[in-house]
């Protein structure tokens, strides 16, 4: 496993996950279904891994730095529906298909919150869709209030979110 210094580099190597994941996943790559099996298996957990490193990092500086609140402000990384259904979210992980932008019912969804949202995501209640151009996951989870909500993101997205944000090293207690 790489080891992840910076916020940058940790969205340099989500990339390379989802992108070998993507691949893997639409059996654009020429081997078998045990090894396709394998890396998407890796590839996930990988990805989960760095995402939460990314959620538990970068939450923090976003709470008492200026800076990175202006640098991703208006920068969408998802959708977000913040009162939904059991049916909705079925509906959604089921159904789904980009882009995300485009999704009724829901808003946009930028860096912070997506964060927040991957920090509090209900991991039997999520999904993704992903193919050669897109990869999004599907999460959902309730609010204090104990209303469920549905967040679309996409990885990509995400990843030129994060580059745009003032490199930093990432804190060891992650």
């Amino acid at each position: 496993m790489w080891l992840r210094r910076t916020f940058h580099e940790c969205a340099e190597e989500l990339e390379m996950v989802s992108q070998s994941f993507r691949t893997s996943f639409t059996k654009s790559s020429e081997v078998d279904q045990q090894r396709r099996d394998e890396i998407l298996r890796d590839s996930s957990q990988k990805g989960v891994e760095i995402l939460r490193v990314l959620a538990l990092s970068i939450r923090p500086e976003q709470d008492y730095d200026e800076v990175f609140n202006r640098a991703t402000r208006n920068i969408p990384v998802g959708a977000l529906k913040c009162s939904a259904s059991t049916t909705d979210v079925f509906d959604t992980i089921n159904n789904y298909r980009p882009p995300y932008s485009q999704k009724a019912g829901f808003k946009q969804l930028g860096l912070r919150d997506a964060l927040n949202k991957i920090a509090h995501a209900d991991p039997s209640q999520s999904g993704f869709f992903a193919n050669d151009v897109f990869h999004d996951l599907i999460l959902s989870g309730k609010d204090q209030k104990g209303r469920i909500w549905i967040a679309i993101i996409s990885i990509i997205d995400l990843c030129r979110a994060v580059k745009s944000l003032p490199d930093q090293v990432i804190s060891r207690w992650t």
